[in-house]
């Protein structure tokens, strides 16, 4: 009998978090910002035990790692005594995701880790689709790589070129990035609307059929698809004041949704 992925309770996602995590590990942005995102807890972590740790020149880039190599990382094993990695790349959804599963019950391995996941969390605020394969080209040097690879980027570019050019670049990039690791499986995450960008048709309209086409697309390389279902731009508390980012409780469906997606693999092997 497998073991029960922990949740969050009810009450906890009914109530707004304030603050976030500051931490090491190449941590950049507004100290203004972090004191009004919502979706963590506030607490004092130094770089040397939280487990956040950077890649090689990921402190000049601004990105922010919670490694699988943790402290605790090395009870990630199912009863078999397998285990499998998995690495979360993507903008600032993924940073904040990362902090928040820190303080969640199923903590950084989403609730998998007696089922043999490791997860490794890869986020750079403000990152831009162009930037991904800079990133994984680093990452390709590790000397160790993922079995999957979810992908949490794109909503930094849907305002920046034609629907068709940016489904063309994720699609060309995408391909670059299989070829780099032609053992992972891929997952693609659906771009999440922004309430704040409704006005634009790029957002409506033309982001439904950019996430159905490269998730299409993906899951004709064998990978998989993640629709975020809940996402409802007219229901207030799934979002930040700003009308980008996720409340705590949009914070916790994504996360339930990265884990999800975790399980159906994990079944699968």
């Amino acid at each position: 009998m497998s073991a029960e992925r922990p949740s969050v309770s009810g009450s906890e996602r009914s109530s707004a978090l304030g603050g976030v995590v500051a931490a090491g590990g190449g941590v950049t942005g507004s100290p203004l910002l972090s004191s009004i995102l919502p979706g963590v807890a506030v607490h004092s972590v130094s770089a040397s035990t939280s487990g956040i740790a950077a890649p090689a020149g990921a402190a000049a880039s601004g990105v922010s790692a919670v490694r699988s190599t943790d402290p605790g990382s090395s009870s990630s094993q199912d009863s078999s005594g397998r285990s499998f990695s998995l690495w979360i790349v993507g903008h600032s959804f993924v940073h904040w995701a990362a902090e928040r599963a820190l303080i969640r019950p199923g903590g950084r391995h989403l609730g998998l880790g007696q089922r043999g996941l490791r997860v490794s969390w890869w986020g750079q605020r403000g990152m831009r689709w162009s930037q991904l394969l800079l990133l994984m080209e680093r990452l390709r040097a590790r000397p160790s790589h993922p079995d999957m690879l979810l992908i949490h980027l794109g909503g930094n570019d849907v305002d920046s070129c034609s629907g068709k050019d940016l489904i063309n670049t994720i699609k060309d990039d995408l391909r670059v990035v299989l070829d780099w690791f032609p053992s992972i499986l891929l997952i693609w995450s659906d771009i999440v609307p922004r309430p704040r960008c409704l006005a634009s048709r790029r957002w409506t309209r033309g982001l439904a059929k950019l996430n159905r086409q490269v998730g299409k697309w993906v899951m004709c390389q064998g990978g998989l698809q993640l629709l975020h279902d809940w996402v409802d731009v007219s229901c207030t508390g799934l979002f930040h004041r700003d009308g980008v980012h996720l409340s705590a409780v949009g914070w916790d469906l994504l996360l339930d949704d990265f884990a999800s997606g975790c399980e159906r693999v994990l079944a699968s092997r």
